[in-house]
Order: C-alpha cells, then structure tokens, then sequence
C-alpha cells in the first residue's frame, strides 16, 4: 500500500502568515497529504517565509539555507510574503528550490504542487493574483496556542504609508463576508477555542458586501452568538479608530478591552514623511477618550525608530510622547529600508545603524517600567487566565490574562495550577494576581472556569 505523501511547514512571520500556513495544511490534507512536525518525515518541505522588515527577511533566507543543506534530497518550495515580492530573484539565487508559491490565493497550493510535478527546469515560480474575496480558512490544524485562534477577517491593505510593501506585497484590501466570517467563528467554538483573535492589515477598514455596513456591525454579529468567548480585535489605525468598541468593551465583557493602535511616532514631522495624518496631540487625546470610557483598557503600540531623516529632537519628541501616553505595550521596531517604497528609496537623511540600535535601546528601557507600572493596577484582581504551558516538575502555569495578546506579550504565572496534575494548556482558569515581575503577573490559582 503507497503511503501518502507528507508535508512539512516551517512557518514565519505574522498571525496573518499563520493562517496562511493553517490553509495551506488543510488544503494538502484535504487532497490526500499528510501534514507532518517533523522535517525528517517530510517528502516536501514549505517554508512560509516573512518578507515585512529585512531581519524577518534575513530570518527567511537563513532558514531556507539551512534546510536546503540539512535535507538536500527533499524538495524545499518557499511560499509567503518573501516569495511573493522577491520571487523571480529567490528562484535565480537559490537554484536548488523546487519553486515559489506566492501569497495572494494559499488555498490554491495543491494546484502549485502539480505544477511542480510537470515541471523540470530550475525553480517554479507560481503567482497567483488573488482573488476578488480572500480564502475561506476551512483549517484543521491549528499552528497557535491551545484554546486560541486567529481569524483573518481581510486580505490586504489600503492605506500608503512611506515605509511600508505590504500593499505591493498582499494587495489592496480584500474582505471576507460577515457569513464567512460567523461560519468560521461557529466551527471553531465546535472545536472549544475560547479566544478568537481578529486580524486584518486594518480591522477597522473592513466593510461588508453592500459597503455601508463596517466593523461594529460585524463585531455585533459575533457577539450576538450565545455562550463565552473572548474576542480580541488586532491592528486598528488610531486615526480612524471607532470609539464605539470601546463602550461595546463596557457593555459586554467577551469583548476584550485590548486595543493594538499602530501609532508609530510621535513627532508631526515624521508622521507626515510617514504618510500618516495624526500627530502626538491628537493621539494624546484618544487615548484619554478611550481610558476615559473603559478604565481597565489595555494598549500596545508599535513605534519606529531611525526613520529616514529623524534629527534627534524628533527621536525626544518620540520619547515623550510614549512616556506621556504610558501604554500597557510598546514594540519598538528599527527603520528597515523596502525597495519600492518612497521612504526605502530615500538616499539621504539615512540614520546609521548603530544609531538605530542605540534608539531602540533607549526606547525600549523607558518603556519597561511604564509597563510594569500600568499593569500593577491588576494587583489583588481575580482574573481570567487562559493557559498555554505547564512546567514540569512544579505546580506553576504558564498562560495570559485578558490583557495580552498571544506572543507578543508578557504572561501570567500561576502558582498552584498544577496541584492536581489535571490541569494543562487550553483550560480557562481564575486566579488573583499577587505582584508584577517586569512584564509578567505572577497570579495565585484559585479555579478552573466551565
């Protein structure tokens, strides 16, 4: 009897990225592959590569470099935001790829396969250009954490910020249909996830099939559906941020006051050679707007440092605005240059990457004791406590309260959830937060929920 053939994914990148490689699974198992975590299985190897910013996409090239060499007999095909933007030069500087599989349409990687199997000289190099509604998901393994899953809601992106490729590389934006969307949603709470994470380039720009009905629409939808759930909204643009979500947080609590505003900087100058329309003081004031409504909100934002041409009175400009903000999470990203971009292209006003380095830095140990200092206000609170990780040998719990989000954040430690040795990753558990450590809770168990 021919056994099946076996696939593994090396997966990088974003959530959006994830559900790609969640598809692609899916669509192989459905045409008779099997999906395997062990690279030593495989008859086929995919990397699901980053093409964001140049560590991710230094990360990708060495990754595919050290698996081409660990299994040189083993087909190694790249798909991802990589493959997509810089195909035609992958397939010609690394020969020994069996081809490249763009981004647009991941549920057509079967079709790519067969392809591949007619074909016979160098790389293969495969665009599809997307269609009119993303992919349904239809997923079966689940590449995140026990209990939680992200729902891709759309495709793509609309807006034209200067140090940006994600609309040359995934497009404009492209929705999925609130029915879609609520089918997912039903099949994976069949399935006991309890925390669906939202996420498009722009939650807030997604609109539904007439134009006219937008985001709180299908937020109602989803929590008009019975029973408990966490629903967290990702990636919202603060100058078209709905203030709306806010006060829906208040009135029901599956809707996780978590909030991640891409604020960027704070200097009016770079915002503007950004692209971006806001500046620090209205920023300032959404935020009071947003803390005024619901005061157990949480916000992360991420911020660049070393933008091209930033003098050091805008990088002080940066640092009081985010030590004036004291967001619960700050990611700090150095300046990383994509060809095709106005500000990549830039040759001058270029800040040296020592430089660069030195700002984050800076940045990020400014930003360490704000953190520690906002979620103190947790302390003594009984929380909900999803959990990811037990430690063997000890009685101790790893896993996240409501305040933060999967792998970008600090976690919960709890103590004692181990007792009975009944208790693992995916149980929803309460327990009362007894200190901060830098940016973790350590929690006391108190017992499992549902």
């Amino acid at each position: 009897m021919k056994s099946s053939p076996c696939v593994y994914i090396e997966n990088l990148g974003c959530a959006k990225n994830q559900v790609d490689a969640e598809i692609m699974g899916a669509r192989l198992e459905d045409a008779g592959w099997s999906w395997t975590t062990d690279p030593d299985e495989a008859s086929l190897i995919l990397v699901n590569t980053c093409g964001f910013i140049e560590p991710a996409q230094q990360e990708s090239i060495d990754t595919t470099l050290a698996i081409l060499s660990e299994y040189p007999d083993v087909p190694v095909a790249l798909a991802g935001c990589l493959a997509q933007r810089y195909a035609d030069d992958l397939a010609a500087e690394i020969p020994e790829l069996a081809g490249v599989f763009g981004n647009r349409e991941p549920d057509r990687i079967v079709e790519f396969l067969r392809r591949l199997e007619s074909h016979d000289s160098g790389p293969l190099v495969w665009l599809p250009e997307g269609a009119r509604t993303p992919a349904e998901p239809r997923r079966g393994v689940l590449l995140s954490h026990p209990g939680t899953a992200y729902v891709k809601i759309a495709e793509g992106c609309d807006h034209h910020c200067s140090f940006c490729a994600i609309p040359s590389i995934r497009g404009l934006q492209r929705v999925r249909t609130a029915e879609s969307i609520l089918a997912e949603f039903r099949e994976l709470r069949s399935r006991g996830i309890r925390e669906f994470n939202l996420v498009a380039q722009d939650l807030a720009a997604w609109t539904g099939e007439s134009r006219e009905t937008g985001f709180l629409s299908l937020l109602d939808q989803l929590l008009r559906e019975p029973g408990d759930f966490w629903l967290r909204p990702l990636y919202l643009y603060p100058d078209t941020f709905p203030l709306e979500v806010v006060r829906r947080s208040v009135d029901d609590p599956r809707l996780l006051p978590y909030f991640d505003l891409s604020f960027q900087h704070g200097s009016i100058e770079i915002l503007r050679r950004m692209g971006r329309p806001g500046d620090a003081e209205r920023y300032l004031d959404l935020i009071g707007r947003i803390r005024a409504i619901n005061p157990d909100v949480i916000l992360r934002s991420s911020f660049i440092v070393g933008f091209p041409g930033e003098t050091d009175r805008e990088f002080q400009e940066l640092l009081d605005f985010v030590r004036t903000a004291e967001l619960e999470w700050v990611g700090v990203f150095e300046f990383s240059p994509q060809t095709g971009t106005p500000a990549g292209d830039r040759r001058t006003g270029r800040v040296p990457a020592a430089e660069k380095r030195r700002r984050r830095e800076v940045l990020e140990e400014m930003q360490q004791p704000i953190t520690t200092r906002r979620l103190e206000r947790f302390k003594d609170r009984t929380v909900p406590v999803l959990l990811e990780e037990s430690i063997r040998g000890t009685e101790i719990a790893l896993g996240r309260s409501r305040m933060q989000a999967p792998d970008v954040d600090g976690l919960v430690v709890v103590h004692g959830a181990n007792a009975a040795g009944t208790i693992g990753p995916g149980a929803l558990v309460e327990a009362v937060v007894t200190g901060i450590t830098g940016v973790d809770m350590q929690a006391e168990f108190r017992c499992t929920i549902g």
